[in-house]
This record gives structure tokens, sequence and C-alpha cells, in this order.
């Protein structure tokens, strides 16, 4: 069970990513050195993840445990993965620019 709820919030923020990145394309970043920023902000932000989600009080309580998965680790997640997304589409874009 516990895997299975996993990958549905795995999908689930990458299908945030992919919603953000399509929806507002005015908003990613045009260079490889922005996309470097962000994937640095993202790595960042994994490093730091775990211990912010141990810092939610009243857990293990239900109540504390969904405010830590969808207050902090979804936002998070669908910050990686949207950086991801742009990092792909710029390579993309300068692959195609170069032929």
């Amino acid at each position: 069970m516990r895997e299975t709820f996993l990958l549905a919030f795995l999908l689930g923020a990458a299908a945030l990513a992919a919603w953000v990145a399509l929806r507002l394309p005015q908003v990613a970043p045009r260079s490889f050195r922005a996309v470097s920023i962000h994937l640095g902000a993202a790595l960042a932000i994994g490093a730091v993840l775990t211990p912010a989600l141990g810092l939610v009080p009243g857990q293990p309580g239900t109540l504390s445990v969904l405010a830590a998965l969808f207050g902090i680790a979804l936002p998070a997640l669908t910050y990686m993965f949207l950086a991801g997304i742009w990092l792909l589409r710029v390579v993309a874009e300068q692959a195609i620019a170069r032929h």
C-alpha cells in the first residue's frame, strides 16, 4: 500500500510539473546558465527535504503527516521535476538551434 501511494504521489508531482511547464512556458528559463541555477536550487531543496519533513509538529499523527506531504514534499518534488523538464527543454532547443 505504501509503495502504491508513493508511486501515485510522485506521478502526481510529475504531472503537476508537466502542467506548469506546458501551461506557463513564459516562466521557463531560456539559457543553460539559468537552468543550472534552478537545478542547483532543486538539489538544495532535495537535500533539506527530509529534515524539513521531520520538523512538522505532531508527527506521526495523520494530520501532521498529510500536512508535511502536501505542504512541503509535494511542492518540493514538483519543483524538482519542473527543473528537470526545463533542463530537457533547453538542451533540446540548443540541439535544434545547432542543426
